[in-house]
Order: structure tokens, then C-alpha cells, then sequence
């Protein structure tokens, strides 16, 4: 869900329902019509409140990943350690950001880079959330 998008979509469609509720009497004279939807303020409100947490809740998955944007990415990566006994490889995971080169769906491969400067390419696995932004699978490296 996009905050910034309902908090804006809420503002301006409740904007929108204060003034057809206001212009609802020419509106509905000038249609024919004793009473409609626009003559009841609470019912406006509510479909505007409904409608901007619908479109916050769709905006991630209508936008996408586009370039430029940031990615959390999980790095496969191989250590070797010197030990008493021998050389011995850790291997981990590292969380890292990346920026998108270009634009994408879930599920679709892309091209990143990363802090360093080097490039990469992966598969987009989650769209961004609330408080975190998209994550991204990564297939290919130059590391």
C-alpha cells in the first residue's frame, strides 16, 4: 500500500465530493432527477475514502518497477576463512540495495546495478510494500 498516493487520492476526491454535493441541486434539476447520490454527503464521503484505499492499495502493482528506482536484493556470497585445519568456505547471504537500469513487472527480468557499480540482472519477486521498497532475485553478476 502507497501512503502518499491515498493520502493524496483522499484529499482530492473528498474535494471532489464537497463540490458536487454543493452543485448537487443544479446538477439534479438539470438531469431530472429528485434525489441521487450526490444529495447524500455521507454516501460521497464514503465512496472517496473507499475508492483512495482501493488506489493505494492497486498503485504498486500499476506502476511497477521503473528505473531508477531503489531494490533490496539478496547476494549468495562464498567466504574463504583460514582455519587450523584447512581452508574453509562460509557461504551467506547479503542484503544489499541496488538501483533498477530499467522498467518491469513481477516475475519479469531486469537489469540493476549495484553500490559498487557493478551491473547485474534479476527477476523482480515482490512489488514495493509499505515501508519496504521492491525486492528482486538476482540471476546474474558481475561480483
Amino acid at each position: 500500500m502507497n501512503f502518499k498516493v491515498m493520502a493524496f487520492s483522499i484529499v482530492l476526491l473528498s474535494a471532489l465530493s464537497l463540490v458536487a454535493f454543493g452543485l448537487s441541486a443544479p446538477i439534479n434539476s438539470a438531469l431530472g432527477l429528485k434525489e441521487s447520490l450526490l444529495t447524500d454527503f455521507w454516501k460521497l464521503l464514503a465512496l472517496s475514502i473507499g475508492s483512495s484505499i482501493l488506489l493505494g492499495i492497486a498503485f504498486p502493482y500499476l506502476r511497477g518497477v521503473r528505473r531508477g528506482d531503489k531494490l533490496i536484493a539478496q547476494v549468495s556470497r562464498k567466504q574463504t576463512q583460514s582455519h587450523p585445519s584447512g581452508p574453509q568456505a562460509v557461504f551467506f547471504v547479503q542484503t544489499v540495495l541496488v538501483t533498477a537500469l530499467s522498467n518491469g513487472w513481477k516475475g519479469g527480468k531486469i537489469k540493476v546495478r549495484f553500490d559498487n557499480g557493478h551491473n547485474g540482472e534479476g527477476i523482480i519477486s515482490a512489488y514495493q510494500g509499505t515501508f519496504s521498497p521492491a525486492t528482486i532475485q538476482i540471476t546474474e553478476s558481475e561480483l
